[in-house]
């Protein structure tokens, strides 16, 4: 794995809380068998993440809904590989990473992810799985957004519901995240709601994103897995 060889972290994340109250979240992971995989997952989020933004800024109305924002959120970092791997005139598939852009506000959610990694939200005081890993993470297999076959494998989830807290996360965590139930992967609460109980007491976020980073390189959490870990939480909290 990444730290057993010495390889550099492949992970990229942005986030950040807008003017309308909502928690951008964009997170990627690049795929170890792609040469340049730590590049195409940073521009990746910074695309998607940018996109989110800008969308935000510029529809003061609310026109667009969330899993509008999101699904083209997505479409424009496809396209921003696709830009860069021709300027640097190498192979889109050696940019190759998994993507997941989220955006909630207190009252709806919206989710586009390809590849693995998974979203948790915490809706209605439960722990549920909002977007788990793709069906070939069963196999090794992940379709990345630099596959000819992407859309197909873009998942889309959307709800109107009372979220409180949101996580997303990378591949790395899932060991440690979940437990599996009758063959499903549920929500390890002793894991989410302790992060979710902290990320509503702190009070500086560069303190809070250090402690988590601790964390996720602890000794316990690589037990686990020696993979790149990404976790970005966010909570809402309501008048």
């Amino acid at each position: 794995m990444h730290l057993q060889r010495e390889l550099p972290c492949q992970d990229a994340c942005a986030y950040a809380s807008t003017a309308a109250d909502a928690i951008v979240m964009a997170v990627a992971d690049g795929l170890g068998s792609a040469a340049r995989s730590d590049a195409g997952a940073s521009l990746a989020v910074a695309s998607a993440f940018r996109f989110c933004m800008t969308a935000f800024e510029s529809d003061s109305d609310g026109e667009r809904g969330l899993e509008e924002i999101v699904r083209s959120a997505a479409a424009h970092a496809r396209e921003e590989l696709e830009q860069h791997a021709q300027k640097e005139s190498c192979n889109l598939r050696d940019l190759g990473c998994t993507l997941i852009v989220s955006i909630a506000t207190g009252r709806q959610f919206a989710v586009a992810h390809i590849g693995d990694g998974a979203v948790v939200g915490e809706i209605d005081g439960t722990l549920s799985l909002i977007s788990g890993p793709g069906e070939s993470e069963y196999t090794n297999e992940v379709v990345p957004l630099t596959s000819t076959e992407w859309q197909d494998s873009l998942r889309i989830t959307s709800g109107e519901s009372s979220i409180r807290g949101i996580a997303v996360f990378t591949d790395g965590c899932q060991r440690a995240a979940f437990r599996k139930e009758e063959g499903a992967l549920v929500p390890f609460e002793r894991f989410f709601t302790p992060i979710f109980n902290y990320a509503r007491k702190v009070t500086d976020a560069a303190a809070g994103a250090s402690e988590i980073a601790e964390l996720l390189a602890s000794s316990k959490l690589c037990e686990h897995s020696d993979d790149d870990k990404t976790l970005v939480v966010g909570v809402i909290e309501m008048d």
